[in-house]
């Protein structure tokens, strides 16, 4: 796949066209989702990581969800790390091997992993605060997906997932925040310590171990397991 037409333009939810988009600068969900028939990714053989890509771009098809597929294990460095950039894709996803891709819709706003840490990572992003219409637009493209796919489910715990931190909803929703206002002042410590006491959690520009680059500053939710979806997004 050529990645050349992405450089001349910016993805929707780097166009600041949002609600609160002079401080919040992108509303994304993300929802963690294996396939019921094969291992967790870091047990998955090669072949089954293919029939995993496979079942996946059929329901893409079926389902006519008007997303490109772009087959990561065969780009070199600077287009993965291209793709990292513009958060269509996580860190983890560049840098593993094997079979593993990324299917995107024309607005950047919304990508499937295959392959990563989960079988599937569905994410929806949008300019400003917008977390109730990402909430509704990932819901209906999970919705739509399950129809097709079967997923691993426990009446019980919920969705089964490789990472028990992402047990049950396998949500975490996130607001990417620039703050050098609270950062200049020196407020920002006291306030991510406030936040963390109620269950979220504040990392850097590109999610869990990176640094707040630019006094950008990603909170997202902790727990995934016992709440509804709703309730963590009203959080």
């Amino acid at each position: 796949m050529n990645l050349d037409r992405l450089t001349k333009t910016a993805g929707e939810w780097l166009r600041g066209t949002g609600p609160e988009s002079d401080i919040v600068m992108c509303s994304r969900i993300r929802l963690a989702r294996n396939l019921a028939e094969f291992p967790f990714g870091t047990r998955a053989s090669r072949s089954e990581k293919l029939d995993i890509e496979r079942l996946v771009n059929n329901a893409i098809r079926q389902k006519a969800l008007e997303l490109e597929y772009a087959d990561v294990n065969s780009m070199n460095l600077l287009d993965r790390q291209f793709l990292v950039e513009r958060q269509l894709i996580s860190r983890e996803l560049a840098s593993s091997d094997g079979p593993r891709g990324v299917a995107f819709g024309p607005r950047e706003n919304v990508s499937i992993m295959v392959n990563e840490e989960h079988h599937l990572r569905i994410q929806v992003m949008n300019s400003g605060l917008s977390l109730h219409e990402v909430w509704e637009q990932i819901n209906d493209l999970d919705d739509r997906l399950e129809e097709t796919l079967n997923y691993a489910f426990s009446p019980e715990l919920g969705y089964l997932t490789a990472c028990p931190t992402n047990l049950g909803t396998g949500i975490r929703v996130s607001a990417m925040l620039h703050l050098p206002g609270l950062v200049l002042g020196e407020q920002i410590n006291p306030i991510i310590q406030s936040v963390n006491k109620l269950g979220l959690a504040v990392r850097g520009l590109y999610g869990e171990g990176t640094e707040a680059l630019g006094n950008v500053f990603q909170v997202s939710n902790q727990m995934t397991l016992g709440e509804a979806e709703i309730v963590i997004v009203e959080r």
